[in-house]
């Protein structure tokens, strides 16, 4: 199922509009760092700043108002529908920008417990002014999730221009933080709910121990549900029989696209058994805050060991004083 929102043409041209307005506000942003002993540049500079920032805070919410309600799965526990808004015109739209996403806030239902997903990238890579994660190129799975008594996976399909995509929504009956999250499709990080309404912030490697591309066994094992590609009624099958995902061809690793070259960034972790527990193996931080304390709707970037800003989420350059993406001044 798909709402009536923005054409490619408009989509195209609020999202060229968001890299230049971007571009301005790193070169302002640049211009505050070199001028930092100047307070009257400063003020003229921080006056522009906040004038491309609410430029940029317009434009994607223009984006995100606009983009498709797609309904891509249902949870095997409650039978009711779940529906994402998701650009699906193309890798080269902000959604799928791996560092700085920008996303509408969606609330979480009682049952969601992660997204993952992946992207069958046939032909050349996909040009954008940002890295892209898109997954794999074939249907997996994590099996330190569905290990957990709790959680059960449904896998679906659905277009992302011309690509087809493969999404993975993991649903628990019992929503804990005690079991680590995994990245959202397409970023670095996950933003979630516990049960007592906290906003919990976290990023987990791209272990090759999170991926498993034998899903008959998942499903074998009751695992792991699937939907029959365009099948609106969302109908959930439990049975490798006729099952359209087993054995699909393509790479079986998460890759990375910058600058329209793809590499594999699957990580192997080396260390001791007896130095790191497989909960840490596995995870980068988990941090809890008040959900209305935190901009969710336009999800930011926070990469490993590396500091972002405490307003919008977005990576910090090193010994900045000011953010490049919202214009924060940082301590």
């Amino acid at each position: 199922m798909k709402t009536d929102h923005f054409s490619k043409k408009e989509r195209d041209k609020i999202v060229s509009a968001i890299v230049q307005l971007r571009k301005k506000m790193e070169q302002v942003s640049i211009d505050l760092e070199e001028n930092s002993d100047d307070e009257g540049v400063q003020e003229y500079l921080m006056k522009k700043l906040d004038k491309t920032s609410d430029e940029l805070e317009k434009i994607e919410n223009e984006y995100t108002q606009g983009l498709a309600i797609k309904t891509i799965s249902r949870c095997p526990f409650s039978a009711e529908p779940f529906s994402i808004s998701i650009d699906t015109f193309g890798l080269d739209g902000p959604w799928w920008d791996a560092d700085q996403a920008v996303r509408a806030y969606e609330e979480e239902s009682k049952t969601f417990f992660a997204l993952t997903g992946c992207v069958t990238i046939s032909d050349e890579a996909p040009e954008a002014p940002f890295s892209i994660k898109p997954g794999p190129a074939v249907p997996w799975v994590s099996p330190r999730l569905l290990e957990n008594e709790n959680i059960i996976a449904v896998l679906s399909h659905i277009k992302i221009g011309l690509f087809d995509a493969y999404p993975i929504v993991y649903y628990s009956k019992n929503k804990t933080v005690e079991i680590e999250r995994i990245n959202t499709w397409g970023t670095d990080e996950y933003f979630a709910e516990d049960a007592d309404g906290l906003a919990i912030m976290g990023s987990t490697f791209d272990d090759e121990e999170e991926y498993d591309f034998d899903i008959a066994s998942w499903i074998e094992k009751g695992k792991l549900k699937w939907i029959s590609m365009d099948d609106d009624s969302l109908e959930l099958h439990d049975t490798i029989d006729d099952c359209p995902y087993i054995d699909l061809s393509g790479y079986r690793h998460p890759v990375l696209i910058q600058n329209k070259i793809m590499t594999d960034c699957m990580i192997i972790l080396e260390y001791e058994d007896d130095e790191i527990s497989d909960n840490d193996a596995t995870s980068y931080e988990t941090s809890n805050y008040e959900v209305s304390d935190y901009n969710v709707p336009e999800i930011g970037s926070a990469k490993k060991a590396v500091n972002f800003c405490s307003n919008c989420g977005s990576t910090l350059k090193e010994n900045a004083k000011f953010c490049s993406n919202c214009g924060h001044k940082l301590n």
